[in-house]
């Protein structure tokens, strides 16, 4: 091998090593599956549509941390009952001529689970995720596009802090 190779290779595995130390010293981590309690071994979400994009990232989220999802509540060891879920939209900043140049995003769940058998549950939990953007009279179909796909990535949000609240929650519990 010559040597400018071997230098190469070398500046690679110190830019690898300098990706990972930053990556590690800013609080990313690979998730992991998350230990939800055995009573949710098969659940069912009520209180809001099936096609519903949060429901349909809280069926995803729990399935892919081993939860079976099931469409009839007879079924279920647990049901996960979606309280309230609302999203709302304000001007965050405008123009020196009065228009809107900024709007936030204010998403927010209410959710509890119980078991269908026995005096298990989780009271109440509350999330909510908020995201920003910026908004151009000229760009009305992106920015359209562009807040379907924030609530989209909210939802998925809410589902994931939604299962770290449950496996928290049930893990209190005596």
């Amino acid at each position: 091998m010559n040597a400018g190779a071997a230098l190469r290779g070398g500046l690679r595995a110190v830019f690898l090593a300098g990706l990972m130390l930053s990556l590690a010293a800013c609080g990313f981590h690979l998730r992991g599956q998350v230990q939800l309690p055995p009573q949710m071994a098969r659940t069912y979400i009520s209180g809001a549509a099936s096609d519903d994009t949060l429901v349909r990232a809280l069926r995803s989220t729990l399935q892919a941390n081993g939860v079976q999802v099931v469409s009839d509540a007879r079924n279920a060891t647990a049901i996960l009952q979606i309280e309230s879920l609302k999203t709302s939209r304000s001007v965050l900043s405008v123009n020196a001529d009065g228009t809107v140049a900024a709007y936030q995003l204010l998403m927010q769940l209410a959710y509890s689970v119980r078991a269908t058998q026995g005096d298990w549950h989780i009271p109440t939990q509350e999330l909510q995720t908020r995201r920003h953007y910026s908004y151009s009279d000229s760009q009305v179909l992106a920015k359209s596009s562009e807040v379907n796909q924030l609530r989209d990535s909210m939802s998925r949000d809410l589902a994931s802090l939604a299962l770290l609240r449950l496996q928290a929650r049930a893990h209190s519990q005596p």
